[in-house]
């Protein structure tokens, strides 16, 4: 296993370092869909870091494969530009030496992506659809513009015409908040926010209004006038609506509609295809010695990008039963294993008798 340890070893340098640069480009990206709320009063700066990483963690299951591609490909080419793997075959060694090390690798790293997309994914957005949904709590009028329109959680929306940033007071606030029975609008000519305390959440506490209480379910609809309302801020527990990406997996299992068996596809075909897609990256690695190995990184991050969007189209089709559930998503995943059949085994074991027979020639003449 000397050889196979070598060849790992070479893969990992490129793949720690890929990888750590791949995560905080993503990280960077999702921190800026949530800085503007931060920014604007709506998330506090401990639930955008709590976000950003649960995004992340999302993200692995296409981060860490694509990474692991990459590394194969720059690794295995500096061996081909430096004459190591030629003089591996001249030795003796067969190409299936360095499918065997790539294999090992990248079957660990399938076993991560598999747990990743089975169990981290539905937890995480699971603690994702949480917190958006109490985004409430962390509305502070010392950040928010006048004049603009805010959403608090799914069913709140604020809007103030004057705000005094300092003192905590708006003028001619609006608010629109979606009730079991409709739609209820409110109408304040002043608002105050209270800060919590001691038993009481924070709170906007308006002044000389109205609410416009709207029902759908019946012809009931009211018009209240007040002196004084409050609205607390601290959202209301209750039961996050169902959606199939925060659901666990063994309920996905047993599911027959298009939507949860294109999500539970999803999460089964991760694993397989981290494998495939690492053994596709050998052929890719093939370079002539002392030329550029760069040409081949941007083959195979052209491979992967199309298998991920053939991915996500079929995943799609099945959810609106375009195509079947099955194969569905597997169909992409055996043109994967097909692709790796013709230019990874095939070629192989055609390597393999060559060399037997190079062998055999040897022997003879000798």
């Amino acid at each position: 296993m000397i050889l196979e340890r070598y060849i790992i070893r070479e893969i990992l340098s490129p793949l720690a370092a890929i990888g750590l640069v791949l995560i905080a480009i993503f990280s960077g990206y999702s921190a800026t869909r949530f800085l503007n709320d931060a920014v604007n009063g709506l998330l506090s700066g401990q639930t955008v870091a709590v976000l950003v990483l649960l995004k992340v963690l999302i993200a692995l299951e296409v981060l860490l494969p694509v990474t692991l591609c990459l590394a194969v490909v720059l690794a295995l080419s500096r061996l081909y530009a430096d004459g190591e793997i030629p003089a591996m075959e001249a030795g003796g060694i067969a190409p299936g030496r360095i499918t065997k090390a790539v294999f090992f690798l990248a079957f660990a790293l399938a076993l991560l992506v598999g747990v990743l997309s089975y169990y981290a994914r539905p937890w995480a957005y699971e603690k994702i659809y949480t917190l958006e949904a109490g985004a409430g709590k962390d509305f502070d009028f010392a950040k928010v513009e006048a004049g603009r329109f805010y959403e608090l959680g799914n069913d709140l929306i604020f809007f103030a015409e004057q705000l005094d940033s300092d003192a905590k007071q708006a003028r001619n606030v609006y608010v629109w908040e979606l009730t079991p029975d409709g739609r209820k609008v409110t109408f304040a000519e002043m608002a105050r926010q209270e800060d919590a305390t001691a038993g009481r959440p924070k709170s906007i506490v308006f002044r000389n209004g109205h609410h416009y209480i709207l029902t759908t379910t019946a012809n009931r609809d009211r018009f209240i006038d007040f002196e004084k309302s409050v609205l607390p801020l601290t959202p209301v527990v209750k039961p996050l609506e169902y959606r199939r990406k925060a659901a666990p997996s063994v309920r996905l299992a047993s599911a027959a509609e298009p939507k949860e068996v294109a999500e539970y596809q999803w999460r089964l075909s991760t694993g397989p295809a981290t494998i495939l897609l690492a053994l596709l990256a050998i052929p890719f690695s093939r370079t002539a010695p002392r030329r550029s190995r760069y040409g081949k990184a941007t083959a195979i991050l052209v491979l992967f990008f199309l298998y991920y969007n053939f991915s996500l189209i079929t995943k799609t089709w099945v959810e609106k039963q375009v195509i079947p559930p099955f194969p569905g998503i597997w169909s992409v995943v055996l043109v994967l294993g097909l692709l790796v059949l013709l230019l990874v085994f095939i070629p192989g074991l055609k390597s393999r008798r060559a060399i037997r027979r190079a062998a055999s020639s040897r022997r003879v003449g000798t």
